[in-house]
């Protein structure tokens, strides 16, 4: 024989749902990120991202300086200027691919940057030659690998655009490969 509902037990299961929808609630409310974290939940370490080796090749020097999201490399002649550049921006998916087409659309004028789509790596890349400041060229090679931007710059100091930009494709293949391995 069944026995009938007893209203506080119903009562209490309402109460105990709604008050689980509500935790749920409040969690999506204060960490509205995780539903779109993307693949990486940590930052990636911008100098982890460079091998010795590399550094030296392109920057002429082995190690780089760490500050936040960015590892620079200064040019070994005393011009504090660096001559290499990796910053990583790690934000969610949908807001990395928003920022990355905002900067590859930004414009600087007359003087401003020429771009070149890269198929190469990551989700999206291109590169971009700024023209000279203080008589360097400056390559850029930005990559967005899920909800990852990385930016590579290089400036080598004798100026010259093919070193520049090979400096900087090879720099960016690299940190490409190495965050991809999950370094």
């Amino acid at each position: 024989m069944v026995s009938p509902p007893r209203p506080g037990r119903t009562r209490r299961l309402v109460l105990a749902v709604a008050a689980a929808g509500a935790v749920a609630a409040v969690g999506l409310w204060l960490y509205p990120d995780l539903a779109r974290r993307g693949d990486f939940t940590s930052d990636p370490r911008p100098c982890s991202l460079v091998t010795a080796g590399t550094a030296r090749l392109v920057a002429g020097r082995a190690e780089g300086v760490e500050a936040g999201s960015a590892c620079t490399w200064a040019d070994p002649g005393g011009d504090p200027q660096p001559v290499l550049e990796v910053r990583v921006t790690r934000l969610g998916t949908a807001r990395a691919r928003a920022d990355f087409r905002r900067v590859k659309e930004e414009s600087e004028g007359k003087t401003g940057p020429m771009t070149a789509e890269l198929s190469d790596f990551g989700d999206e890349a291109f590169s971009r030659i700024r023209n000279p400041s203080r008589g360097r060229v400056t390559s850029e090679v930005w990559f967005r690998q899920g909800n990852v931007v990385v930016a590579v710059r290089h400036a080598p100091a004798d100026g010259g655009l093919d070193p520049s930009q090979a400096g900087a494709y090879e720099v960016a293949t690299e940190a490409a490969a190495r965050l991809g391995k999950g370094n």
